[in-house]
């Protein structure tokens, strides 16, 4: 059964790996490696999560009976392809050589790729999660909080 204390703790590693990758594009000189390390492991984190979303969250409770919570699903798996696609983009404009030349840059899309994924976050916590049937309440945590 899927469990929104599950995806929640995804979260907050989503969350923790976006955040050193921050670091990284914060630092100067860039160090392609560690940012290589750090995208590679967001990207099989993310690309795991959302598949997850897909197979399962998104058909679930798209099968509701409360035609709101079957509605809500809907759009947020027609919004799911645009991070995916974000994430992507991202990777593949910014090369070890892009980002050596326009350091700026990679730091300015990192954290806008950073502040989009933390948005996804928070939303499907607020919005999403709590439909998932047997969810506490208590089981949202602020992503605020987290990245303090």
């Amino acid at each position: 059964m899927l469990r929104a204390d599950r995806l929640i703790l995804e979260h907050l590693e989503l969350a923790a790996i976006a955040a050193d990758l921050v670091r990284h594009a914060e630092a100067r000189p860039i160090e392609a490696a560690a940012i290589a390390t750090t995208r590679w492991s967001l990207s099989r984190h993310l690309l795991a999560h959302l598949a997850t979303e897909d197979r399962l969250l998104y058909p679930m409770l798209r099968r509701s009976p409360d035609a709101a919570t079957a509605a809500l699903a809907a759009r947020f798996a027609a919004e799911l392809g645009g991070l995916a696609d974000a994430f992507k983009d991202y990777i593949r404009h910014w090369t070890p050589e892009r980002m050596a030349r326009d350091p700026d840059g990679f730091e300015r899309d990192t954290r806008a790729l950073s502040a989009q994924l933390d948005e996804r976050i928070r939303r499907e916590e607020a919005e999403l999660y709590r439909h998932i049937p047997d969810t506490h309440p208590a089981a949202k945590v602020d992503v605020a909080a987290r990245r303090a």
